[in-house]
């Protein structure tokens, strides 16, 4: 499966898939739970992705940035 179409399936379309048009993409007045790498994930190898989180929001509150 393409890369592409993983991170699709596991976001906006599993989104879809459950009605949850609140959920699943980035959007202003959406509730943003999301984690932004330092590395394009489409392009790295399989064993860097995810392996340093730049910042964590949940609920729309930051959580975590690394400094």
């Amino acid at each position: 499966m393409p890369r592409e179409a993983m991170f699709y399936a596991y976001t906006r379309n599993s989104a879809r898939g459950l009605n949850l048009d609140s959920i699943g993409t980035i959007a202003a007045g959406k509730r943003a739970d999301l984690v932004l790498l330092d590395r394009d994930v489409l392009t790295v190898s399989p064993e860097e992705i995810g392996r340093r989180s730049a910042l964590t929001m949940v609920a729309g509150k930051m959580v975590y940035r690394r400094k």
